[in-house]
Formats: structure tokens, C-alpha cells, sequence
């Protein structure tokens, strides 16, 4: 199992970074002063960057917010899906990478777009263990008009995050701030008011930036609920183009504020994307079957760009277990998978 270690000050000391596996915040997330060649200019271009969340709420209701920056394609998204029903209302805008703002950090940070109809504002200060989240959406293409507000306790001294600055090659990397915890909040679509409360309620936030390679695939997987005694849960597993994934990977899962490294895992989709999904590692601490229930897909085939995107929601069933012999058993956990690949 890889070392979780003691968070340095910055993503990159002295131009190199600081490669390593973490559960603490990371103060200055700096990536341009990474030696990578070129200048800033030329490395911010290279540069992808995001944040993203999924949010869970026992009533039924499951929420992907997205500000994904590749500074060559830049989309807004907010996804409500009613596990119930199947219902989905999918917001989604191609921006402008310059009307798009992802901060470097998390303290005293706002991520943020607003254009004609979407608006999206979302504070973070770790320090104070706040994370304020707002969206308001004009009805578009047949769907209403929605407005959220979501408060996160981004409290890292109880919900530990997955912390990690991992390898590409020795001088590229990325930077990943993960973190499960409660929620309160409501939205207003239409007519409708969703309550979210603190309670029954979770946020995995993803705060992201790498120089990924040219041509980028992974495959990635996560999800959130309470199991029988009310803990809180979570999980993040992924399989990326990572150098030595036995000690550089961002597999973990959460229990009651707890973060649990995980190995390296592969996946596997013997029927193709919409059947079930395998994930597993090689020494039987990760089992999971995922089953999709609604899938969300993108191609797109240009000269010089390239994508061929699935993300579908569903249900987990399986089992994780931790290095010191704890049994974690999930049973209809739901959650979203990935199959990503970008020529960018």
C-alpha cells in the first residue's frame, strides 16, 4: 500500500514537483512554476484544469456540477438525477476558456462563470472549513429554470481528503484535492424545492489540475451514502496514465470522515460501457460490479481534437477492504463511472 505522507507547502518546490500521496490540503497549488519547458503562457495553455462535485442526498437525488478547462474545449454542466424515477435535467454550455475561472487552491478561493442564463459561483476557504455553492440557471431547450445553494463543511481536521500530486512522466504531473463530507442545501426547478439536509446528505469534491498527456484515456469511479449504522461513505478509484500506480494513485475510500488508501485497480467491460462494469485489484481488497442505469456520452472527431466520453450513473455492489484487514461491503451504492479519452 503507498505511504500517505505529510503535505508540502506547494505542489512545486524549486520548479519540480512534489510527487506523493497526502491527507492534508496542499497551501499553494502552483503548477505553472513547474520546470516543464516554455513559458507561463505556453504551460497555462497546456494546462487542464477543473472542479468537480458530486452531491447524494438519501431522498433520492443525486447532482454532477462540473467547470472542466482544457483551455481547447471548456464546459459548464449541472446534472439533477432522481434515482427513483430515472428523471434527468441535464444544464450543459460550451464557454470561452476565458469566462471560466478555476483558482489555484482553496484558501479564500472562488470558482466562477457567468454568461447569458448560467451562473456559477462557488467559494472555498478551507481554513474556515467553508465551501459555498450557487448556481442559478435560466429554462432552456425545454428545461425550467433552476437555482441552488449548497453549503459544504469542508472541514479537513474531520473529513480527511485525498491529497496527491502524482506522476506523468518525471517532469509532468498532476494535482488532485479530494474530500467526502456533509452538505445542506436546497434547489429550485420550476415549481420544485429539493431540500438537501445535513443529515442525509454528502459532497465528494474534486479539485483538479494536471499536464496530462496528448492523448489522455482513464477510467474512473466513485460514490457516496450512508450504510446500515448512518456513516457517512465514499469512494474514488481510478486507472490513469500514472507512473508506478502501487505508490502514486488516488484510490481511497471514506468512512465517518476517515480516508482509507486503496490499491491500484483495473477495469473491465466485457459487454461494453452500458452492461456492467468490473473493477478490481490484484490482491482482492477492491471487488465491485457497477451497473448502469442512465448513460451520458460524448464523441466528438476533429483534425486535431478528439474525444470519445462515457459517464454513466448506476448502482455499485462488491466489497473494499483496507490494509489492516477491515471488510467494507457495499450494497446498491450509487454513484457514476467514467471511460474518458481526449486527443487535446
Amino acid at each position: 500500500m503507498r505511504i500517505i505522507k505529510q503535505a508540502p507547502e506547494s505542489v512545486v518546490e524549486s520548479g519540480h514537483f512534489c510527487f506523493g500521496c497526502y491527507n492534508q490540503p496542499i497551501k499553494h497549488v502552483n503548477l505553472l512554476d513547474a520546470k516543464t519547458g516554455g513559458l507561463k503562457l505556453i504551460k497555462n495553455f497546456k494546462l487542464r484544469e477543473w472542479q468537480a462535485y458530486q452531491l447524494y442526498s438519501e431522498e433520492g437525488w443525486f447532482v454532477m456540477i462540473a467547470l472542466y478547462n482544457t483551455k481547447k474545449v471548456c464546459i459548464v454542466q449541472f446534472i439533477l438525477y432522481n434515482i427513483h424515477t430515472g428523471e434527468k435535467l441535464h444544464y450543459e454550455k460550451k464557454v470561452l476558456p476565458r469566462s471560466l475561472k478555476i483558482p489555484n487552491g482553496l484558501i479564500d478561493t472562488e470558482a466562477r462563470h457567468i454568461s447569458k442564463g448560467f451562473d456559477f459561483s462557488i467559494h472555498h476557504n478551507i481554513s474556515k472549513a467553508q465551501l459555498a455553492l450557487n448556481v442559478k440557471l435560466k429554462g432552456r431547450k425545454g428545461l425550467p429554470s433552476l437555482n441552488a445553494e449548497f453549503k459544504g463543511f469542508h472541514d479537513c481536521d474531520l473529513y480527511t481528503p485525498c491529497v496527491v500530486c502524482l506522476p506523468f512522466t518525471s517532469k509532468k504531473g498532476m494535482y488532485s484535492h479530494k474530500c467526502l463530507m456533509p452538505l445542506e442545501g436546497r434547489i429550485e426547478v420550476g415549481t420544485q424545492e429539493i431540500v438537501f439536509s445535513k443529515e442525509s446528505s454528502s459532497l465528494i469534491l474534486d479539485d483538479h489540475k494536471g499536464y496530462y498527456p496528448y492523448n489522455t484515456k482513464y477510467d474512473w469511479a466513485t460514490a457516496l451514502g450512508f450504510d446500515a449504522e448512518g456513516r457517512r461513505y465514499g469512494f474514488n478509484l481510478t486507472d490513469n496514465q500514472v507512473q508506478n500506480q502501487e505508490d502514486f494513485n488516488e484510490n481511497c475510500f471514506w468512512l465517518d470522515g476517515e480516508m482509507i488508501p486503496l490499491p491500484p485497480v483495473k477495469f473491465s467491460r466485457p459487454n461494453g460501457v452500458n452492461q456492467n462494469w468490473i473493477i478490481k485489484d490484484k490482491n482482492g481488497k477492491v471487488d465491485l460490479l457497477f451497473s448502469p442505469e442512465m448513460n451520458n456520452s460524448v464523441q466528438l472527431n476533429l483534425i486535431l481534437l478528439s474525444s470519445n466520453y462515457h459517464g454513466p450513473y448506476g448502482k455499485f455492489n462488491g466489497h473494499v477492504k483496507s490494509e489492516d484487514g477491515r471488510l467494507f461491503n457495499l450494497k446498491n451504492t450509487f454513484g457514476m463511472g467514467e471511460k474518458f479519452f481526449l486527443r487535446s
